[in-house]
Formats: structure tokens, sequence, C-alpha cells
């Protein structure tokens, strides 16, 4: 081998050990939870933070609009939702808590084209009336992670595209959901179906902190 092509060899082998790797998207990352974070769409204000749910620590995404508010509570993963709350406008406090063990859970991982069940069970506390009553996870249940996607947003009216979203669909009779969540964020894009017919649709509009 001449040393022209030696060397040649020899930069294209080190031009080649010197490029970074890129890390492949996780499904289990597009569920994590930032506390502090606090952003809005068309409908609602959602805040992030960190809080203690039947005896553990949790992340509270408190929703706020229309003057009712709701709360979910899940763990640290983002992952399994431990249980919601409700509240009215004429209450200081939730009218409704709902408990889940065991809880409505995402996997830890996935690769597009996967199917998977969310189901969980659990009780609920009525603060009004003060009775508790067994419930069943009433949300869908049956998924499938359609894959990684960038989402394109016009958020406090600047162009943002949110990378490797995880777009998951979920199907119960005629009914049909289309969700998008991202890293720290949670759930950024919905759209609900009967047939073929969009019934509603949300999407990230503005991001008030941090």
């Amino acid at each position: 081998m001449s040393s022209l092509l030696l060397r040649s060899t020899l930069a294209m082998g080190l031009a080649g050990l010197s490029l970074p790797a890129i890390a492949a998207p996780e499904f289990a990352a597009c569920f994590t939870l930032t506390p502090g974070l606090s952003w809005s769409n068309a409908d609602e204000t959602l805040t992030i933070e960190k809080v203690t749910f039947a005896g553990q620590n949790a992340i509270k995404m408190h929703s706020a609009g229309g003057g009712i508010g709701m709360a979910t509570f899940h763990d640290i993963s983002g992952r399994q939702l431990l249980g919601q709350e409700r509240y009215s406008m004429s209450s200081d406090g939730p009218t409704r808590t709902d408990t889940f063990k065991p809880a409505p859970t995402f996997p830890q991982s996935a690769k597009p084209g996967d199917r998977f069940e969310v189901t969980g069970a659990g009780e609920r506390m009525n603060h009004v009336d003060e009775t508790v009553e067994p419930i069943d996870y009433d949300g869908f249940s049956d998924y499938t992670f359609v894959g990684f996607e960038d989402i394109d947003a016009d958020v406090d009216n600047q162009p943002r595209t949110f990378k490797d979203t995880c777009h998951v669909t979920a199907t119960f009779e005629d009914n049909r959901i289309e969700a998008w969540y991202a890293a720290g964020f949670g759930r950024i894009k919905f759209e609900r179906y009967m047939g073929n017919e969009l019934l509603m649709q949300d999407q990230i509009e503005s991001i008030e902190s941090p």
C-alpha cells in the first residue's frame, strides 16, 4: 500500500471515530414531566409540580379552564397514573378523589406498531357525601404506538418543533384518539374521532414557565 493511500485510509478511519453517536429516542422519555413547568392550549392551563399522593412521591398535573379544574397524579417516571381529583368552582378542595391500585401504566419501552393495554382499578372518595366506592379505570385501554414524530407548533406566536414526540392511538368501539406526548410536557397534542369525524382537538399554544 502506498504511503498516500495509507494516510488517506487512516484519515477516513479517524474521521469516522470522531463522529458523535446520535442517541435513539426512548419511549419512556416522552412521558416524563418537568415540575415547575406551566403551559396552555386553547382551553386550559396545565401546571406541573412535585407533591405527595397516597403516601408516595408523585408529580401532579393540574388543569384549569372554564371554571372547572382537575388534577392527575403520576409516579416520578410519569408513566403511571396514581390517581386524579376533580374540583368545582364552589369548593375549596377536591369534590372527588380517585386512587388507582393497580395504576394504569404506559410501558417502559415500545417499538412503532406495538400494541399494549392501559388498565387499572381502585377506589373513589366522594368528598361531598363522604362515601367510598370501588372503580375501574374508565379511560381508553387498547393502545398502539404509532411512532416517534416531530410536532411543529405555534407557541407564543413563534414556530417551535417538539422533537421525537411519542404518537399513540387508542380505540374503543367507534371512538378513536390520537395523542402526542413530549418529554417534560406530557400530552401536547390531542385529537378525538368518532369514525372518521373529528370531534375535538387541542395543541400546545403557550408556555408560561420556566
